[in-house]
């Protein structure tokens, strides 16, 4: 007998027509499989319309709201138990496809702390480098959590980012609904000096713009929370207000009294506070990506447990937050993008005459390096892997660099192979002056850019020995740029040339 959607008509209808025991049994399994596939099915139905759900639960609230405020039509403990029963609907149906950490423990997380006294933040804003028109498809994104070797990454994927036609319509209704909440942003965030609308990202991903729920994981504000991270707040009593749960979230995540807020910043911070697990499996964060052309599929469907073939059903923040952009909400710049940070004692070395390689004796045969260059770079002609290791003029007395940390070492493959092209074109020695800088040691030299592209391991300063001059060789080096054989900074100094692969363009 083929599987329906039974009726209590058509049951009874078969019932009758049942001669044997065995029949019997068979119509009372078809229909609790009946009832089980009309329940799925509702289901399904349920999330494919969540937008509207979320919004008459909205009008629900409302409505309750204003009745309590008609004396005597409602008592207060009645609408308030009906508005925690609507948040308790709301936080169920958004744990079914909210988004979980990609850490299952707080051993896992990236440490909160004040990120910007790791690299600080700069005075010097610049406009968003205007869109070049290219649709990124699923782009591959780095593996490393550092805001340094990841800035541009965001920028470069953030201007390459289209929303899918599929989920358009989603997004613009989630960035109309961060509008009308605003002001309750607004209203936590200002004192912590936190932008309303990474709160509203933060509110969206986390309980689906839910205020019956802690901000920071979904959970019920009846209690402390229970999922990581666990026991918050660690003061008051419950029940919290969606305020106090806020205010303690932001505090905790360190996202407080911060200063810069430019677009790569907020992406960092929105991402560090799901986890970086997406990108050691190669997947950009739908936390920030999902409804646009950079995601496709997987996601952490439990707090800690990837799933390959999942796909997240919310809207990623660095989407909503392009909504609100094109809505005229919110005008963001990046943080500088020039280099001017020079090395002091390299003014007589990089006017010298002599080809000899700069290198460091101390990076001795069988370094990891030395392996890891043979492996991906050893079709290189003209240059030794003790090269990309020379840590400056500077480090021979201030004793501050350091050897690239192994996460960043793939950044440096495009800018060795335009090396290499240079050096093969001008048949004359490449000298490299600076390549990888510390935090410490980039601090130390005059000028020098707060988020450098040598502290991502993905820029050379050099001198070509015998042979033209920093514009003739930066000339030729935008040619290469122009035909697409890297994309990245080039700048001229009086003598020597900065270069780098940061993904999206920019000359000085």
């Amino acid at each position: 007998m083929a599987l329906e959607i039974f009726t209590e008509a058509r049951l009874d209808e078969l019932l009758a027509a049942a001669t044997t025991e065995a029949e019997l049994d068979e119509i009372e399994a078809l229909w609790d499989a009946s009832i089980e596939a009309e329940r799925l099915a509702a289901i399904g139905n349920l999330r494919k319309n969540s937008i509207k759900l979320l919004g008459l639960m909205d009008k629900m609230a409302t409505h309750i709201k204003k009745l309590r405020s008609v004396s005597g039509l409602l008592s207060n403990d009645l609408t308030d138990k009906m508005l925690t029963e609507i948040g308790d609907i709301h936080a169920r149906f958004h744990d079914d496809e909210g988004s979980k950490r990609t850490f299952s423990t707080t051993d896992d997380v990236v440490e909160n702390k004040n990120d910007e006294d790791v690299v600080s933040g700069s005075d010097d804003k610049k406009p968003l480098p205007a869109p070049t028109g290219e649709v990124l498809d699923t782009p591959t994104p780095l593996s490393s959590s550092k805001y340094v070797a990841l800035a541009d990454e965001y920028v470069r994927f953030f201007n390459g980012a289209a929303f899918r036609v599929t989920h358009r319509a989603k997004v613009e209704k989630f960035a109309n609904i961060a509008v009308s909440n605003k002001s309750r942003y607004e209203a936590v965030g200002e004192p912590l000096k936190i932008p309303w609308w990474f709160i509203a990202g933060i509110h969206q991903l986390e309980s689906t713009y839910n205020f019956k729920a802690h901000l920071h994981n979904g959970d019920s504000l009846k209690s402390r929370t229970i999922r990581v991270p666990a026991g918050r707040p660690v003061t008051g009593s419950a029940p919290f207000t969606w305020e106090e749960s806020a205010r303690d979230s932001l505090s905790f995540q360190k996202l407080d009294n911060l200063k810069d807020w430019s677009l790569p910043r907020a992406l960092w911070r929105w991402e560090r506070y799901n986890g970086f697990g997406y990108r050691k499996r190669g997947v950009p964060s739908p936390y920030l990506w999902s409804f646009s052309s950079i995601y496709l599929r997987g996601k952490y469907v439990k707090d800690g447990k990837f799933d390959g073939g999942a796909t997240s059903a919310q809207c990623g923040t660095a989407v909503l937050l392009k909504a609100l952009m094109e809505m005229g909400e919110v005008d963001l710049e990046t943080d500088v993008i020039a280099e001017p940070g020079t090395e002091p004692a390299d003014t007589a070395d990089q006017n010298s005459t002599d080809p000899t390689p700069n290198t460091d004796q101390v990076a001795t045969s069988g370094h990891p390096f030395e392996q890891f260059f043979i492996d991906n770079l050893g079709d290189i002609k003209h240059f030794g892997w003790r090269e990309f290791l020379f840590k400056g003029n500077s480090h021979a007395t201030n004793g501050l660099n350091s050897d690239p940390p192994e996460d960043l070492w793939p950044q440096i493959i495009p800018v060795a192979r335009v090396l290499d092209k240079l050096r093969e074109e001008l048949n004359a020695p490449i000298r490299i002056t600076s390549a990888y800088r510390n935090q410490a040691y980039n601090s130390s030299l005059s000028g020098s850019a707060s988020r450098s592209q040598h502290m991502a391991f993905r820029a050379v300063d050099f001198q070509v020995i015998g042979n033209g001059n920093p514009a003739s060789w930066a000339a030729k080096l935008r040619q290469y740029r122009n035909d697409g054989l890297f994309s990245g900074g080039i700048g001229v100094y009086n003598s020597f040339v900065h270069v780098d692969s940061r993904g999206i363009n920019a000359d000085w």
